[in-house]
């Protein structure tokens, strides 16, 4: 396995940390997979994801949006969701341009499957031969009525306001390994601004709203019993889609990061299995 990391520039020059792993053999890489990670999180979580695909030919690249992991930005804020849909922009385009000639897919996962989806719903994304939505973060996540309001005020009087983003670790795995390693991450963070809170529930609507104008073909998969982002989100969305290649799997007793959590073989045999298909 080749490993590389650098920065690149988002849009307006935020300077963004990126990785790939390719396989030693270059010739042989079957596709590029982006993964896209989830808020609080970076792209150095998924080494499940990329042991299992690289050993398979495919080439991975991932990278940290502004304001988490290694990138340049205050620590999971936005004034406006569209930054986080530019960075993925301009990644996209940064891989596209180093291969030119190999097939795409987006792997995202939870705030990063719901920045995908968004994405993806706007005229001028690069053309990709398929979308993963890994647990996406598209059915409002567990949280009070009053924390919500105070997001929103906050938001508009004080939007780098600092909030705990109220997750229990617990909920993302049934691994005790791996429950472990996110509270020892010194890059994984618990804070999100007040603005980012509201931005993030206002694309959630935003995405429901517009689930039939994807347009790539569509692998939803979600663990049963996410306590951080309900399956209902993404069975709703997909009853949504119009697109007539899509699949939705729900798994058993699944936890938040299905990569992570205990039946992460069979969700990368089922994805391997999908990506045969259209690579």
């Amino acid at each position: 396995m080749i490993h590389q990391d650098g920065h690149f520039s988002s849009h307006d020059g935020t300077k963004l940390y990126h990785q790939s792993w390719q396989p030693s053999q270059a010739e042989g890489c079957k596709a590029i997979l982006v993964l896209v990670h989830g808020s609080g999180e970076h792209s150095g979580r998924y080494d499940n994801v990329v042991n299992y695909f690289e050993d398979r030919f495919y080439a991975l690249y991932g990278f940290d949006f502004r304001g988490h992991g290694k990138s340049e930005g205050k620590v999971s804020h936005v004034m406006n969701w569209q930054e986080y849909r530019e960075d993925l922009d301009s990644f996209l385009r940064f891989v596209q341009d180093k291969n030119p000639d190999k097939t795409l897919f987006l792997y995202g996962h939870s705030m990063g499957a719901q920045i995908s989806l968004d994405y993806l719903t706007f005229d001028k994304h690069v053309p990709l031969a398929g979308m993963i939505s890994s647990a996406a973060a598209i059915a409002p996540p567990k949280a009070s009525a009053s924390l919500i309001l105070i997001g929103k005020f906050l938001s508009k009087v004080w939007p780098t306001f600092t909030l705990g983003n109220g997750l229990d670790v617990k909920d993302i795995s049934r691994d005790p390994e791996v429950v472990k390693a996110y509270i020892d991450d010194p890059l994984v963070s618990s804070k999100i601004s007040a603005r980012f809170a509201a931005e993030f529930l206002a694309c959630i609507s935003r995405v429901q709203s517009n689930a039939a104008k994807i347009d790539v073909p569509l692998f939803m998969f979600h663990g049963e019993t996410d306590k951080i982002i309900p399956a209902a989100g993404s069975k709703q969305y997909f009853e949504k889609v119009s697109l007539a290649d899509k699949k939705l799997k729900i798994y058993k007793d699944g936890f938040h990061e299905p990569h992570n959590d205990l039946q992460k073989q069979e969700v990368f045999q089922d994805v391997e299995q999908w990506l045969e298909k259209r690579s």
